[in-house]
């Protein structure tokens, strides 16, 4: 057996993946020896994350838990099996240790890891804890935070891992070249992350047929659900606005190498990216989340001059017609939009690379011990 065997538990989204992925490359990195293993969701962004490099990964039956009656019965089955399922994949404790990212697969892993006596560092990913992360870290080993928290016994904040694939190339003509863009003009980014967004994308289809003007001498990048593709696309076409119009793109770096502005999600990966790169926002925090996480999750961006926050434009026509009216504004000055990257005051350490090492040195900062459950 490896020196190093490292279990990483959850999935169901790029936000929930990606941080793990930034770490097992890290952890490859540092030492070629480890054996890397995931244990997500059977979902198709997890297979698309995790399906190339030196790891290898399993979904898991686990689903997003409910009230139901039907939806919660299967709630229960799913997490029995998965359970079940990690605990033969995690076996002993020598030389294992499993890293819970959040999200409704972790629990269950969390919860076979503890019956085995296997360590449980939690990776905490958002400013106000979910709870599923609140389960856990009761029961984990040591609580590594990459943002300021409201979670009880987290330490102070690592930063967020990002993966290679979402860091900026040094050549903005090659990364146009391999997107099909024009290096001439300036890009508009559109996403609404791993798992899209279609309020933002019936928003810039409203945005297209009335404010073309705006976007003459842009260009736009747009990550759209797969609902709404179509019609963007056509009503990109029909305007003259040169575009791409994608699903999804794992080498978003690339993205991020063009993109003079987004407009994103409040996800903490997505913070992330967006302060890795120096790329001026607009964040429009997920409007279903009641404890507006995502909004927090911005903060240190808008504090350092490179993004504001708007409330989506499903909240009703004020929303959307600030939005647009903000959108407007900063298309019409891009060189606002050249001294905000210029002069954001962010940070762009390699935390990944920091929360690799902790992994492979267990002993440093371990302050509790796991509590087997039932």
């Amino acid at each position: 057996m490896a020196k190093h065997r490292i279990i990483f538990a959850g999935g169901g989204t790029g936000g929930t993946v990606g941080p793990g992925v930034a770490i097992a490359e890290r952890l490859v990195g540092l030492d070629a020896s480890v054996q890397i293993h995931f244990l997500c969701s059977d979902r198709v962004v997890d297979r698309m994350m995790l399906a190339s490099g030196p790891w290898s990964f399993t979904p898991m039956p686990a689903v997003i838990p409910s009230i139901r009656p039907v939806a919660g019965l299967r709630f229960a089955v799913g997490w029995w099996r998965t359970r079940r399922a990690a605990e033969r994949l995690i076996g002993t404790a020598d030389g294992t240790r499993v890293v819970s990212l959040g999200g409704f697969v972790a629990p269950p892993v969390v919860a076979a890891a503890n019956a085995a006596h296997v360590p449980v560092d939690l990776l905490n990913l958002d400013a106000v804890a979910g709870r599923a992360n609140r389960w856990i870290a009761r029961r984990a080993t040591r609580i590594l935070t990459a943002v300021p928290t409201d979670l009880p016994g987290a330490g102070s904040p690592l930063g967020i891992p990002l993966r290679q694939a979402v860091v900026p190339i040094d050549s903005r003509t090659e990364a146009c070249e391999v997107l099909g863009l024009d290096p001439k003009l300036r890009t508009l980014l559109v996403t609404g992350a791993s798992q899209g967004a279609r309020s933002i994308d019936r928003f810039m289809q409203s945005f297209i047929d009335t404010e073309t003007a705006a976007l003459r001498g842009w260009q736009v990048l747009h990550l759209a659900s797969p609902a709404t593709s179509a019609v963007l696309v056509e009503s990109y076409a029909a305007a003259g606005i040169p575009h791409l119009v994608l699903p999804f793109l794992d080498r978003m770096g690339l993205a991020w190498t063009v993109a003079d502005l987004v407009i994103s999600r409040g996800g903490a990966s997505s913070v992330a990216e967006i302060a890795g790169s120096r790329t001026p926002a607009i964040i429009l925090p997920y409007p279903w989340h009641r404890d507006r996480h995502q909004a927090r999750n911005a903060e240190a961006i808008v504090e350092g001059g490179l993004a504001e926050v708007l409330d989506d434009p499903s909240d009703g026509p004020s929303a959307a017609a600030s939005l647009a009216d903000h959108l407007r504004s900063k298309l019409f000055d891009p060189e606002d939009l050249d001294h905000r990257r210029a002069t954001a005051g962010v940070s762009t350490e390699d935390a990944a690379a920091t929360i690799a090492r902790l992994i492979l040195e267990p002993d440093a900062g371990d302050s509790r011990s796991p509590s087997p459950i039932g």
